[in-house]
């Protein structure tokens, strides 16, 4: 498991609604920001879906550590929500 250390930017819900061209239900989905600085120093902001949003609203301006896994498609490292074994989501 990595630890993903950031300052926490936005803690949100995102979607909801129906797609007016087919009809599906977008289902809503709780969103994390967090900002991390990449290899040059330069500011990346990378948005994650979590289970919820419980512990995180108030937090928002302070450093989180986030645990997640790791996922590439040929392109930049992307980070998914991973729940730590034993603990509650």
């Amino acid at each position: 498991m990595l630890i993903l250390q950031g300052t926490l930017r936005a803690a949100t819900v995102l979607g909801g609604g129906t797609n007016k061209k087919t009809g599906e239900i977008i289902p809503q989905r709780p969103v994390l920001q967090v900002e991390t600085l990449d290899n040059r120093g330069l500011v990346k902001m990378d948005t994650i879906t979590v289970p919820s949003l419980d512990g995180y609203t108030g937090k928002i301006g302070q450093v989180v550590n986030i645990p997640v896994r790791a996922w590439a498609t040929g392109q930049p490292v992307n980070f998914v929500f991973e729940p730590v074994q034993g603990a509650a989501a």
